[in-house]
């Protein structure tokens, strides 16, 4: 299993090449992205079955561990996920961790 920093991508009023710009993740590795807040996680799902993607919350609210986002993406669907509020995604080192459990295309955007 390994750590994968992802880059995060500007979206401009010209486009953004999703094609182009997008990881083919791997089921066993962890998917990390810096995040402001304003960031977008892009997920397509060509496989044969739907996708969970797993949004890690690592944070607390009155001491109480705040339960991981799930969202489940159907097979030949196209999902743009987020905004993250930093105070519930990010880990102490500004980034959300994402796992998936198919191999699907990523893209991480902002704007």
């Amino acid at each position: 299993m390994a750590d994968i920093t992802q880059t995060v991508y500007e979206v401009a009023r010209g486009g953004l090449d999703l094609t182009a710009s997008k990881t083919t993740v791997v089921t066993a590795n962890n998917y990390f992205f810096p995040n402001d807040g304003r960031t977008k996680l892009y997920v397509k799902n060509a496989t044969g079955s739907t996708c969970v993607v797993t949004i890690d919350t690592p944070n607390t609210v009155d001491g109480q561990a705040i339960a991981n986002r799930t969202v489940s993406v159907a097979t030949a669907k196209e999902f743009e996920i987020g905004p993250f509020p930093p105070g519930d995604y990010n880990d102490g080192n500004g980034k959300v961790k994402v796992t998936f459990d198919q191999t699907v295309d990523i893209v991480v955007v902002r704007g």
